[in-house]
Parts: C-alpha cells; sequence; structure tokens
C-alpha cells in the first residue's frame, strides 16, 4: 500500500527504489560516515531512551520473553564468534515492541541498518576488527538495560539506554578525533 515492493508474477516481490524527498531519501542517501553515525545516534537517543522507560511500564510477559530472548541471542553470536549486529537490532527493537507504541518499532525499522553503528562503519571498512572485550561491553550495557525493564523501573531504564547511547557516542566522537581510525574504537574494550 505504500509503495515499498511491487509483486511480479511468477518473478516473485521486489523492492522498490525510494520516492525522491521525504525522510526515506534522506536516510537512503546517507553513507557509512562517522558524522552519520553520529546524526543516528542522536535521533535514537531522541527515542531509545523514553522507550526503555516505556518498555519498562508497559512490557508484558510475552514482550519481556522476547527481550530476554533477544539478549541471549546476542550471547549465543558473541560465543560462536559470529556477527552480533543483527541480534544487537533485534534487542533494541524488542524494547521498542514492548512500549505497545508502534511508532517505535517504525522509527528503529525506517532507521534499519543504520540503526547499529558498527555495522555502518564495517560496510565502510570491512576488515574492522571487533573485539571479544568491546563486544562484550556492549552485553553487559544490554544487561543494565534488560535489568531495569525486567524490575519495572522507568527511570533506571532511562538511564541504562542514556549511558548505553551516550557510551556509544562517546566512542564515535572519539573515533572522529582520531581521524577515522576504525580500530582505535573497535578494539577496544567498551568502558
Amino acid at each position: 500500500a505504500d509503495g515499498l515492493v511491487t509483486p511480479r508474477q511468477g518473478a516473485g516481490v521486489f523492492v522498490n527504489e525510494p520516492a525522491a524527498g521525504g525522510v526515506g531519501a534522506v536516510l537512503a542517501d546517507l553513507s557509512g560516515t562517522v558524522a552519520t553515525v553520529l546524526n543516528v545516534l542522536e535521533v535514537r537517543m531522541a527515542v531509545e531512551i523514553e522507550a526503555a522507560a516505556l518498555a519498562a511500564q508497559r512490557r508484558s510477559a510475552s514482550q519481556e520473553g522476547r527481550l530476554l530472548e533477544s539478549f541471549n541471542a546476542f550471547e549465543t553470536a558473541l560465543r560462536a564468534g559470529e556477527p552480533t549486529g543483527a541480534v544487537d537490532f533485534d534487542f533494541h527493537r524488542a524494547i521498542a515492541e514492548a512500549t505497545n507504541n508502534p511508532f517505535y518499532v517504525e522509527i528503529l525499522e525506517l532507521l534499519g541498518r543504520r540503526t547499529i553503528p558498527r555495522d555502518l562503519m564495517r560496510a565502510v571498512s570491512p576488515h574492522l576488527p571487533l573485539s571479544q572485550e568491546y563486544q562484550r561491553g556492549l552485553q553487559a550495557e544490554h544487561r543494565t538495560i534488560l535489568s531495569a525493564i525486567s524490575e519495572g523501573d522507568p527511570a533506571a531504564a532511562r538511564d541504562a539506554m542514556r549511558s548505553h547511547l551516550s557510551e556509544s557516542r562517546r566512542r564515535y566522537n572519539d573515533l572522529l578525533r582520531e581521524g577515522g581510525k576504525l580500530e582505535a574504537v573497535f578494539a577496544q574494550p567498551v568502558e
């Protein structure tokens, strides 16, 4: 109905090129630069900090279970040495779903792969090493968010998400100051 896909009999369904103008066009034109990552993080902070608080207040038992599944999927991928970007996005999407406000999910979906900055940067620099320590630090931040939501503590959930995204913003600001040396950010543990 939104014109995002076109079905072709016998061939399948194909994604259309984004329409010119509007937010979708702006997002489609973004490149994987540090400045872009910082812009996306700014939007995420405006949305996800409050989403975490609402999830702590509104989540159902099944939504809490989905959050835990997403958290565990990140852990499983990390132990297996597999990429964690998709499961990281899923964790943040599960928080948005737990707000019971579909617009939070829609905003994350609109940002799509840009939501997880390290995926953007890996698109620019495929050789980028992601240390286990770095990713374990991200998972520890996720654990704090999950705990606050599970405990039904909106203030703690808000603070945990703010800390998580602020740390990410700090790392990318450091990267900008380092002149784009990706290894300087992603090979180090999360502090």
